[in-house]
Protein backbone atom coordinates (compact mmCIF):
# COMPACT_ATOMS: atom_id res chain seq x y z
CA UNK A 1 0.00 0.00 0.00
CA UNK A 2 2.80 2.48 0.98
CA UNK A 3 4.28 1.95 -2.73
CA UNK A 4 0.84 2.73 -3.90
CA UNK A 5 0.78 6.06 -2.15
CA UNK A 6 4.64 6.67 -3.27
CA UNK A 7 3.76 6.67 -6.79
CA UNK A 8 0.86 8.57 -5.84
CA UNK A 9 2.83 11.42 -4.48
CA UNK A 10 5.35 11.32 -7.51
CA UNK A 11 1.95 11.67 -9.92
CA UNK A 12 0.37 14.39 -7.77
CA UNK A 13 3.39 16.37 -7.43
CA UNK A 14 4.63 16.41 -11.24
CA UNK A 15 0.42 17.27 -11.59
CA UNK A 16 0.68 20.44 -8.61
CA UNK A 17 3.53 21.73 -10.71
CA UNK A 18 1.10 21.57 -14.15
CA UNK A 19 -1.81 22.96 -12.34
CA UNK A 20 0.42 25.88 -11.01
CA UNK A 21 2.01 26.38 -14.07
CA UNK A 22 -2.02 26.39 -15.31
CA UNK A 23 -2.96 28.88 -13.17
CA UNK A 24 -0.26 31.08 -14.55
CA UNK A 25 -1.47 30.68 -17.87
CA UNK A 26 -4.93 31.29 -17.46
CA UNK A 27 -4.22 34.30 -15.62
CA UNK A 28 -2.53 35.43 -18.85
CA UNK A 29 -5.08 34.16 -20.86
CA UNK A 30 -7.62 36.25 -18.87
CA UNK A 31 -5.62 39.18 -18.90
CA UNK A 32 -5.09 39.12 -22.93
CA UNK A 33 -8.79 37.22 -23.82
CA UNK A 34 -11.06 37.98 -20.83
CA UNK A 35 -14.62 36.58 -21.54
CA UNK A 36 -14.77 38.13 -25.05
CA UNK A 37 -15.74 36.67 -28.70
CA UNK A 38 -12.01 35.84 -29.21
CA UNK A 39 -12.22 33.32 -25.49
CA UNK A 40 -15.35 32.00 -26.09
CA UNK A 41 -14.48 30.91 -30.03
CA UNK A 42 -11.22 29.56 -29.01
CA UNK A 43 -12.20 27.84 -25.78
CA UNK A 44 -14.76 25.75 -28.04
CA UNK A 45 -12.17 24.85 -30.39
CA UNK A 46 -9.63 23.63 -27.87
CA UNK A 47 -12.57 21.51 -26.51
CA UNK A 48 -13.00 18.88 -28.85
CA UNK A 49 -9.09 17.72 -28.72
CA UNK A 50 -9.02 18.99 -24.87
CA UNK A 51 -11.35 15.97 -24.49
CA UNK A 52 -9.74 13.63 -26.33
CA UNK A 53 -6.63 14.97 -24.20
CA UNK A 54 -8.47 14.39 -21.04
CA UNK A 55 -10.00 10.79 -21.52
CA UNK A 56 -7.12 9.58 -23.80
CA UNK A 57 -4.28 10.78 -21.07
CA UNK A 58 -6.18 9.98 -17.69
CA UNK A 59 -9.04 7.41 -18.40
CA UNK A 60 -10.09 5.33 -21.50
CA UNK A 61 -6.88 4.38 -22.81
CA UNK A 62 -5.21 3.97 -19.91
CA UNK A 63 -7.98 1.77 -18.83
CA UNK A 64 -8.02 -0.70 -21.57
CA UNK A 65 -4.29 -0.84 -22.72
CA UNK A 66 -2.96 -1.33 -18.84
CA UNK A 67 -5.07 -4.53 -17.78
CA UNK A 68 -3.90 -6.12 -21.54
CA UNK A 69 -0.39 -4.76 -21.70
CA UNK A 70 -0.06 -6.06 -17.75
CA UNK A 71 -1.45 -9.30 -19.22
CA UNK A 72 1.74 -9.58 -22.13
CA UNK A 73 4.62 -8.54 -19.82
CA UNK A 74 3.88 -10.40 -15.84
CA UNK A 75 1.71 -13.41 -17.64
CA UNK A 76 4.28 -13.86 -20.76
CA UNK A 77 8.11 -14.01 -20.57
CA UNK A 78 8.61 -12.89 -24.42
CA UNK A 79 9.73 -9.62 -24.40
CA UNK A 80 8.99 -9.97 -28.33
CA UNK A 81 5.18 -9.96 -27.48
CA UNK A 82 5.52 -7.26 -25.51
CA UNK A 83 7.06 -4.97 -27.68
CA UNK A 84 4.99 -6.49 -30.59
CA UNK A 85 1.92 -5.13 -28.54
CA UNK A 86 3.72 -1.23 -28.08
CA UNK A 87 4.12 -1.15 -31.77
CA UNK A 88 0.67 -2.33 -33.09
CA UNK A 89 -1.22 -0.37 -30.68
CA UNK A 90 0.77 2.58 -31.60
CA UNK A 91 0.43 1.89 -35.51
CA UNK A 92 -3.08 1.72 -35.23
CA UNK A 93 -3.49 4.62 -33.04
CA UNK A 94 -1.32 6.92 -35.26
CA UNK A 95 -2.91 5.90 -38.26
CA UNK A 96 -6.55 6.35 -36.69
CA UNK A 97 -5.63 9.74 -35.43
CA UNK A 98 -4.29 11.27 -38.41
CA UNK A 99 -7.48 9.94 -40.41
CA UNK A 100 -9.54 11.24 -37.79
CA UNK A 101 -7.54 14.83 -38.12
CA UNK A 102 -7.98 15.21 -41.76
CA UNK A 103 -11.45 14.37 -41.52
CA UNK A 104 -12.22 16.88 -38.51
CA UNK A 105 -10.01 19.83 -40.63
CA UNK A 106 -12.23 19.67 -43.72
CA UNK A 107 -15.32 19.22 -41.88
CA UNK A 108 -14.18 21.55 -38.70
CA UNK A 109 -17.21 23.94 -39.78
CA UNK A 110 -20.09 21.44 -39.25
CA UNK A 111 -17.70 20.28 -36.12
CA UNK A 112 -18.10 24.00 -34.49
CA UNK A 113 -21.95 23.97 -35.46
CA UNK A 114 -22.47 20.78 -32.69
CA UNK A 115 -20.57 22.11 -30.35
CA UNK A 116 -21.69 25.61 -30.29
CA UNK A 117 -24.66 25.38 -32.45
CA UNK A 118 -25.53 29.08 -30.67
CA UNK A 119 -22.71 30.38 -33.07
CA UNK A 120 -24.34 30.04 -36.38
CA UNK A 121 -26.14 33.65 -35.34
CA UNK A 122 -22.81 35.05 -34.51
CA UNK A 123 -20.69 35.30 -37.63
CA UNK A 124 -17.61 36.29 -36.00
CA UNK A 125 -16.94 33.71 -33.47
CA UNK A 126 -18.21 30.87 -35.63
CA UNK A 127 -15.52 32.13 -37.63
CA UNK A 128 -12.59 32.07 -35.51
CA UNK A 129 -13.63 29.00 -33.78
CA UNK A 130 -13.56 27.64 -37.50
CA UNK A 131 -10.22 28.81 -37.86
CA UNK A 132 -8.75 28.26 -34.62
CA UNK A 133 -10.56 24.21 -34.22
CA UNK A 134 -8.17 23.27 -37.90
CA UNK A 135 -5.62 24.68 -36.26
CA UNK A 136 -5.79 23.12 -32.64
CA UNK A 137 -7.22 19.66 -33.90
CA UNK A 138 -3.38 18.04 -35.13
CA UNK A 139 -2.63 18.36 -31.50
CA UNK A 140 -5.06 15.21 -31.27
CA UNK A 141 -2.16 13.32 -32.90
CA UNK A 142 0.51 14.17 -30.59
CA UNK A 143 -1.51 13.84 -27.23
CA UNK A 144 -2.72 10.55 -28.38
CA UNK A 145 0.56 8.69 -28.49
CA UNK A 146 1.60 11.00 -25.37
CA UNK A 147 -1.16 8.78 -24.19
CA UNK A 148 0.26 5.41 -25.11
CA UNK A 149 3.43 6.31 -23.69
CA UNK A 150 2.38 7.14 -20.60
CA UNK A 151 0.52 4.14 -20.42
CA UNK A 152 3.19 1.95 -21.25
CA UNK A 153 5.46 3.51 -18.81
CA UNK A 154 2.72 3.45 -15.94
CA UNK A 155 2.86 -0.49 -16.65
CA UNK A 156 6.85 -0.42 -15.61
CA UNK A 157 6.23 1.38 -12.67
CA UNK A 158 7.17 4.72 -13.75
CA UNK A 159 5.24 7.51 -13.40
CA UNK A 160 7.27 11.06 -13.51
CA UNK A 161 7.64 11.11 -17.29
CA UNK A 162 4.33 11.28 -18.14
CA UNK A 163 2.99 13.14 -15.20
CA UNK A 164 5.78 15.73 -16.12
CA UNK A 165 4.39 16.15 -19.88
CA UNK A 166 1.41 18.22 -19.07
CA UNK A 167 3.49 21.40 -17.75
CA UNK A 168 4.84 21.45 -21.19
CA UNK A 169 2.02 21.93 -22.35
CA UNK A 170 1.43 25.26 -20.54
CA UNK A 171 4.81 26.68 -20.88
CA UNK A 172 3.69 26.57 -24.38
CA UNK A 173 0.66 28.40 -23.63
CA UNK A 174 2.62 31.26 -21.77
CA UNK A 175 5.77 31.79 -24.09
CA UNK A 176 3.00 31.77 -27.32
CA UNK A 177 1.29 34.55 -25.73
CA UNK A 178 4.26 36.40 -25.16
CA UNK A 179 6.19 35.11 -28.21
CA UNK A 180 3.49 34.67 -31.37
CA UNK A 181 1.13 37.55 -30.06
CA UNK A 182 2.64 40.44 -31.29
CA UNK A 183 3.25 38.53 -34.05
CA UNK A 184 -0.29 36.85 -35.22
CA UNK A 185 -3.58 39.13 -35.54
CA UNK A 186 -4.74 38.19 -32.22
CA UNK A 187 -3.74 36.28 -28.78
CA UNK A 188 -6.05 33.22 -29.49
CA UNK A 189 -4.40 32.66 -32.60
CA UNK A 190 -0.95 32.30 -31.12
CA UNK A 191 -2.65 30.15 -28.11
CA UNK A 192 -3.88 27.62 -30.91
CA UNK A 193 -0.46 27.69 -32.46
CA UNK A 194 0.51 27.11 -29.10
CA UNK A 195 -1.33 24.08 -28.32
CA UNK A 196 0.80 22.22 -31.48
CA UNK A 197 3.80 23.88 -30.41
CA UNK A 198 2.86 21.82 -27.01
CA UNK A 199 1.71 18.85 -28.32
CA UNK A 200 4.98 18.36 -30.26
CA UNK A 201 7.24 18.78 -27.46
CA UNK A 202 4.96 16.06 -24.92
CA UNK A 203 5.46 13.82 -27.74
CA UNK A 204 9.22 13.96 -28.01
CA UNK A 205 9.82 14.21 -23.91
CA UNK A 206 7.66 10.51 -23.77
CA UNK A 207 8.91 9.26 -26.85
CA UNK A 208 12.07 9.44 -25.25
CA UNK A 209 11.28 8.15 -22.38
CA UNK A 210 9.49 4.58 -23.35
CA UNK A 211 12.97 3.62 -25.28
CA UNK A 212 14.34 3.03 -21.27
CA UNK A 213 12.14 -0.17 -22.48
CA UNK A 214 11.34 -0.35 -26.27
CA UNK A 215 11.79 0.85 -29.74
CA UNK A 216 8.65 1.00 -31.06
CA UNK A 217 8.56 1.14 -34.68
CA UNK A 218 5.63 2.18 -37.41
CA UNK A 219 4.37 -0.90 -39.01
CA UNK A 220 1.05 -2.01 -40.24
CA UNK A 221 -1.14 -3.20 -37.57
CA UNK A 222 -1.87 -6.57 -37.00
CA UNK A 223 -5.11 -7.67 -34.99
CA UNK A 224 -3.84 -10.51 -33.15
CA UNK A 225 -6.02 -11.68 -29.53
CA UNK A 226 -4.57 -9.30 -27.55
CA UNK A 227 -5.38 -6.34 -29.73
CA UNK A 228 -8.92 -7.52 -30.04
CA UNK A 229 -9.10 -7.87 -26.34
CA UNK A 230 -7.81 -3.95 -26.10
CA UNK A 231 -10.37 -2.72 -28.44
CA UNK A 232 -13.08 -4.24 -26.43
CA UNK A 233 -12.07 -2.59 -23.64
CA UNK A 234 -11.13 0.92 -25.26
CA UNK A 235 -14.23 1.80 -27.41
CA UNK A 236 -16.81 1.64 -24.33
CA UNK A 237 -14.64 3.17 -22.08
CA UNK A 238 -14.01 6.33 -24.30
CA UNK A 239 -17.23 7.07 -22.83
CA UNK A 240 -17.16 5.76 -19.30
CA UNK A 241 -14.19 7.08 -18.46
CA UNK A 242 -14.97 10.83 -20.26
CA UNK A 243 -17.98 11.76 -18.62
CA UNK A 244 -17.21 14.47 -16.78
CA UNK A 245 -15.50 16.00 -19.66
CA UNK A 246 -19.06 14.71 -21.54
CA UNK A 247 -20.81 16.75 -19.17
CA UNK A 248 -18.54 20.40 -20.14
CA UNK A 249 -18.84 19.70 -23.59
CA UNK A 250 -22.61 19.06 -22.85
CA UNK A 251 -22.41 22.34 -20.87
CA UNK A 252 -20.95 24.24 -23.69
CA UNK A 253 -22.84 23.43 -26.33
CA UNK A 254 -25.98 24.61 -24.05
CA UNK A 255 -23.84 28.08 -23.04
CA UNK A 256 -23.33 28.86 -27.04
CA UNK A 257 -27.24 29.88 -26.73
CA UNK A 258 -26.33 32.51 -23.20
CA UNK A 259 -24.77 35.62 -24.31
CA UNK A 260 -21.02 36.10 -25.01
CA UNK A 261 -18.86 35.16 -22.03
CA UNK A 262 -20.83 32.61 -20.56
CA UNK A 263 -18.82 29.64 -22.32
CA UNK A 264 -15.35 31.42 -20.86
CA UNK A 265 -16.97 31.36 -17.29
CA UNK A 266 -17.40 27.67 -17.36
CA UNK A 267 -14.21 27.21 -18.45
CA UNK A 268 -12.40 29.88 -16.14
CA UNK A 269 -14.24 27.84 -13.08
CA UNK A 270 -13.72 23.94 -15.03
CA UNK A 271 -9.72 24.94 -14.61
CA UNK A 272 -10.02 25.80 -10.63
CA UNK A 273 -12.36 22.95 -10.01
CA UNK A 274 -10.10 20.91 -11.85
CA UNK A 275 -6.81 21.36 -9.33
CA UNK A 276 -7.75 18.90 -6.62
CA UNK A 277 -9.28 16.86 -9.01
CA UNK A 278 -6.30 16.18 -11.26
CA UNK A 279 -3.62 16.32 -8.66
CA UNK A 280 -5.66 14.12 -5.86
CA UNK A 281 -8.83 12.29 -7.68
CA UNK A 282 -7.25 11.81 -11.47
CA UNK A 283 -3.34 10.67 -10.01
CA UNK A 284 -5.00 8.03 -7.47
CA UNK A 285 -6.80 6.64 -10.68
CA UNK A 286 -3.20 7.08 -12.70
CA UNK A 287 -1.47 5.25 -10.10
CA UNK A 288 -4.38 2.44 -8.88
CA UNK A 289 -4.81 0.91 -12.46
CA UNK A 290 -1.89 -1.01 -12.17
CA UNK A 291 -1.38 -1.86 -8.62
CA UNK A 292 -5.53 -3.11 -8.47
CA UNK A 293 -5.22 -4.89 -11.93
CA UNK A 294 -1.88 -7.21 -10.98
CA UNK A 295 -3.51 -7.57 -7.19
CA UNK A 296 -6.71 -8.70 -9.54
CA UNK A 297 -4.57 -10.75 -11.94
CA UNK A 298 -2.95 -12.51 -8.53
CA UNK A 299 -6.40 -12.96 -7.22
CA UNK A 300 -5.18 -11.16 -3.91
CA UNK A 301 -9.01 -10.29 -2.85
CA UNK A 302 -7.13 -9.32 0.75
CA UNK A 303 -4.42 -6.56 -1.06
CA UNK A 304 -7.66 -5.40 -3.59
CA UNK A 305 -10.02 -4.79 -0.98
CA UNK A 306 -7.48 -2.89 1.06
CA UNK A 307 -6.29 -0.95 -2.09
CA UNK A 308 -9.65 0.23 -2.70
CA UNK A 309 -10.56 1.24 0.99
CA UNK A 310 -7.53 3.31 1.58
CA UNK A 311 -8.02 4.62 -2.29
CA UNK A 312 -11.74 5.90 -1.67
CA UNK A 313 -10.45 6.94 2.37
CA UNK A 314 -7.71 9.27 0.91
CA UNK A 315 -9.95 10.49 -1.66
CA UNK A 316 -12.94 11.59 0.74
CA UNK A 317 -10.28 12.81 3.34
CA UNK A 318 -8.84 15.56 0.83
CA UNK A 319 -11.97 16.24 -1.09
CA UNK A 320 -14.58 17.31 1.21
CA UNK A 321 -12.49 19.97 2.57
CA UNK A 322 -11.53 21.25 -1.38
CA UNK A 323 -15.66 21.41 -2.24
CA UNK A 324 -16.09 23.40 1.23
CA UNK A 325 -13.15 25.61 0.72
CA UNK A 326 -13.76 26.61 -3.19
CA UNK A 327 -17.36 26.90 -2.34
CA UNK A 328 -17.02 29.82 0.44
CA UNK A 329 -13.63 31.09 -1.28
CA UNK A 330 -15.45 31.02 -5.15
CA UNK A 331 -15.56 34.90 -5.56
CA UNK A 332 -11.98 35.92 -3.93
CA UNK A 333 -10.43 33.68 -5.70
CA UNK A 334 -11.11 34.48 -9.00
CA UNK A 335 -11.13 37.72 -8.15
CA UNK A 336 -7.56 37.51 -7.20
CA UNK A 337 -6.41 35.34 -10.33
CA UNK A 338 -8.36 36.74 -13.36
CA UNK A 339 -9.84 40.07 -12.46
CA UNK A 340 -7.61 42.18 -14.51
CA UNK A 341 -7.38 43.91 -18.32
CA UNK A 342 -10.58 42.32 -20.20
CA UNK A 343 -11.30 40.41 -17.28
CA UNK A 344 -14.57 42.78 -15.54
CA UNK A 345 -16.20 42.85 -12.47
CA UNK A 346 -19.26 40.88 -13.84
CA UNK A 347 -16.97 38.17 -15.55
CA UNK A 348 -16.01 37.64 -11.35
CA UNK A 349 -19.22 37.33 -10.36
CA UNK A 350 -20.78 34.84 -12.98
CA UNK A 351 -17.50 33.30 -12.86
CA UNK A 352 -17.17 32.48 -8.93
CA UNK A 353 -21.06 31.62 -9.09
CA UNK A 354 -20.33 28.74 -11.54
CA UNK A 355 -16.97 27.74 -9.44
CA UNK A 356 -19.20 26.91 -6.39
CA UNK A 357 -21.55 24.89 -8.05
CA UNK A 358 -18.67 22.64 -9.40
CA UNK A 359 -17.33 23.18 -6.15
CA UNK A 360 -20.25 20.73 -4.97
CA UNK A 361 -19.83 17.82 -7.38
CA UNK A 362 -15.90 17.70 -6.78
CA UNK A 363 -15.77 14.89 -4.17
CA UNK A 364 -18.23 12.98 -6.71
CA UNK A 365 -15.51 14.00 -9.39
CA UNK A 366 -12.73 12.09 -7.68
CA UNK A 367 -14.59 9.38 -6.42
CA UNK A 368 -15.27 8.64 -9.09
CA UNK A 369 -11.89 8.07 -10.49
CA UNK A 370 -11.20 5.45 -7.85
CA UNK A 371 -14.48 3.82 -8.55
CA UNK A 372 -14.10 3.70 -12.72
CA UNK A 373 -10.56 2.02 -11.92
CA UNK A 374 -11.92 -0.33 -9.93
CA UNK A 375 -14.12 -1.48 -13.29
CA UNK A 376 -11.43 -0.97 -15.08
CA UNK A 377 -9.00 -3.05 -13.49
CA UNK A 378 -11.15 -5.92 -13.89
CA UNK A 379 -11.12 -5.58 -17.72
CA UNK A 380 -15.33 -3.83 -17.32
CA UNK A 381 -15.38 -0.79 -19.23
CA UNK A 382 -19.20 -1.51 -19.97
CA UNK A 383 -20.59 -0.94 -17.03
CA UNK A 384 -19.23 2.53 -16.38
CA UNK A 385 -20.19 3.27 -20.18
CA UNK A 386 -23.69 2.44 -19.01
CA UNK A 387 -23.45 4.39 -15.83
CA UNK A 388 -22.15 7.44 -17.82
CA UNK A 389 -24.82 7.55 -20.74
CA UNK A 390 -27.52 7.95 -17.64
CA UNK A 391 -25.44 10.43 -16.17
CA UNK A 392 -24.95 12.38 -18.93
CA UNK A 393 -28.69 12.31 -19.81
CA UNK A 394 -29.60 13.81 -16.51
CA UNK A 395 -27.30 16.16 -16.99
CA UNK A 396 -28.76 17.52 -19.93
CA UNK A 397 -32.47 17.41 -18.64
CA UNK A 398 -31.07 18.92 -15.45
CA UNK A 399 -29.24 22.08 -17.53
CA UNK A 400 -32.17 22.82 -20.00
CA UNK A 401 -34.38 23.50 -16.36
CA UNK A 402 -31.62 25.32 -14.65
CA UNK A 403 -30.44 27.29 -17.20
CA UNK A 404 -33.59 28.87 -17.58
CA UNK A 405 -33.13 30.87 -14.44
CA UNK A 406 -29.50 30.36 -13.33
CA UNK A 407 -27.64 30.78 -16.74
CA UNK A 408 -24.29 28.84 -16.65
CA UNK A 409 -24.18 28.46 -13.05
CA UNK A 410 -27.52 26.18 -13.72
CA UNK A 411 -25.15 24.25 -16.20
CA UNK A 412 -22.76 23.78 -13.59
CA UNK A 413 -25.07 22.60 -10.91
CA UNK A 414 -26.75 19.99 -13.09
CA UNK A 415 -23.05 18.74 -13.81
CA UNK A 416 -22.33 18.24 -10.42
CA UNK A 417 -25.55 16.79 -9.80
CA UNK A 418 -24.76 14.41 -12.71
CA UNK A 419 -21.85 13.50 -10.60
CA UNK A 420 -23.17 12.67 -7.68
CA UNK A 421 -25.55 10.17 -9.33
CA UNK A 422 -22.76 8.69 -11.19
CA UNK A 423 -20.83 8.29 -8.25
CA UNK A 424 -23.54 6.60 -6.51
CA UNK A 425 -24.87 4.55 -9.16
CA UNK A 426 -21.07 3.02 -9.33
CA UNK A 427 -20.90 1.87 -5.88
CA UNK A 428 -24.21 0.33 -5.77
CA UNK A 429 -23.41 -1.99 -8.91
CA UNK A 430 -19.83 -2.32 -7.30
CA UNK A 431 -21.47 -3.44 -4.14
CA UNK A 432 -23.83 -5.84 -5.86
CA UNK A 433 -21.09 -7.88 -7.36
CA UNK A 434 -19.37 -8.24 -4.43
CA UNK A 435 -16.49 -6.14 -5.75
CA UNK A 436 -16.10 -3.68 -3.32
CA UNK A 437 -16.91 -4.04 0.83
CA UNK A 438 -16.31 -0.79 2.73
CA UNK A 439 -14.13 -1.79 5.62
CA UNK A 440 -14.77 -0.17 9.39
CA UNK A 441 -11.92 2.14 9.09
CA UNK A 442 -12.79 3.68 5.85
CA UNK A 443 -16.86 4.32 7.51
CA UNK A 444 -15.49 5.48 10.99
CA UNK A 445 -12.77 7.77 9.25
CA UNK A 446 -15.54 8.90 7.27
CA UNK A 447 -17.67 10.30 9.57
CA UNK A 448 -14.46 12.00 11.49
CA UNK A 449 -13.38 13.90 8.26
CA UNK A 450 -16.49 14.94 7.74
CA UNK A 451 -16.97 16.82 11.14
CA UNK A 452 -13.52 17.99 11.08
CA UNK A 453 -14.70 19.73 7.20
CA UNK A 454 -17.92 21.08 8.81
CA UNK A 455 -15.47 22.93 11.75
CA UNK A 456 -13.00 24.03 8.83
CA UNK A 457 -16.14 25.44 7.35
CA UNK A 458 -17.49 27.16 9.64
CA UNK A 459 -13.55 28.71 10.33
CA UNK A 460 -13.67 29.31 6.42
CA UNK A 461 -17.07 31.22 6.57
CA UNK A 462 -15.93 33.68 8.92
CA UNK A 463 -12.46 34.70 7.48
CA UNK A 464 -14.49 35.15 3.86
CA UNK A 465 -16.53 37.64 5.42
CA UNK A 466 -13.57 38.96 8.06
CA UNK A 467 -11.05 39.35 5.19
CA UNK A 468 -12.63 39.90 1.43
CA UNK A 469 -15.94 42.18 2.19
CA UNK A 470 -13.85 44.74 0.11
CA UNK A 471 -11.44 43.63 -1.78
CA UNK A 472 -11.35 46.31 -4.76
CA UNK A 473 -10.43 48.96 -1.96
CA UNK A 474 -7.15 46.87 -1.11
CA UNK A 475 -4.07 46.36 -3.39
CA UNK A 476 -3.46 42.93 -4.91
CA UNK A 477 -0.52 42.27 -2.70
CA UNK A 478 -2.98 42.77 -0.05
CA UNK A 479 -5.48 40.55 -1.61
CA UNK A 480 -3.22 37.93 -2.08
CA UNK A 481 -1.94 37.85 1.27
CA UNK A 482 -5.26 37.70 2.65
CA UNK A 483 -6.24 34.91 0.23
CA UNK A 484 -2.89 32.88 1.39
CA UNK A 485 -3.84 33.33 5.10
CA UNK A 486 -7.37 32.17 4.72
CA UNK A 487 -6.15 29.24 2.83
CA UNK A 488 -3.36 28.46 5.41
CA UNK A 489 -5.71 28.81 8.73
CA UNK A 490 -8.11 26.80 6.97
CA UNK A 491 -5.48 23.73 6.54
CA UNK A 492 -4.05 23.90 9.79
CA UNK A 493 -7.49 24.01 11.35
CA UNK A 494 -8.03 20.59 9.50
CA UNK A 495 -4.68 19.21 10.17
CA UNK A 496 -5.51 19.72 13.85
CA UNK A 497 -8.90 18.23 14.11
CA UNK A 498 -7.74 15.13 11.85
CA UNK A 499 -5.05 14.63 14.03
CA UNK A 500 -6.82 14.50 16.87
CA UNK A 501 -9.47 12.56 15.93
CA UNK A 502 -6.83 10.09 15.12
CA UNK A 503 -8.24 10.18 11.00
CA UNK A 504 -4.39 10.42 10.28
CA UNK A 505 -1.37 9.61 13.15
CA UNK A 506 2.31 11.24 12.60
CA UNK A 507 3.76 7.61 11.75
CA UNK A 508 1.57 7.08 9.34
CA UNK A 509 2.33 10.22 7.48
CA UNK A 510 6.31 9.60 8.39
CA UNK A 511 5.64 5.83 6.57
CA UNK A 512 4.07 7.80 3.70
CA UNK A 513 6.74 10.31 3.14
CA UNK A 514 9.39 7.60 4.10
CA UNK A 515 8.44 4.71 1.73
Amino acid sequence: MRGLFRSFFTVSSYTALSRILGFIRDIFIAKYLGSTVTADAFFVAFRLPNFFRRVLAEGAYSAALIPVFSGAVIDSKDDDEAADFVENTMSLLLFVTVILTIIFYFGMPYIIQVLAPGFTSNKEAFDLAVHFGKIIFPYLIFISLVAHFTSIMNVHGKFAAGSLAPSILNISFILSLFILTPQLPSAGHALSYGVLIGGLFQFLLMYRAVLTFYRPRIKLPQINDRMKKFFTLFIPGIVGSGVIQLNIIIGTVIASFLPIGAISHIYYADRLNQLPLAIFGIAMGIVLLPSLSKAIKQNDQKEVQATQNRSLEFCILISIPSAIGLYILSKPIIYILFERGAFLSSDTLYTAKVLSMFALGLPAYILIKVLVTCFFAREDTKTPLYVSIASVVINIILSLIFIQSMRETGIALATAISAWVNALLLYVILKMKDNITLDSRLINHGVKTVICSIIMGGACYYLNLTLFPHMNMHSTTNNVAALIIAIMACNIIYMTMIFMLKVLTIDELKGFIKN
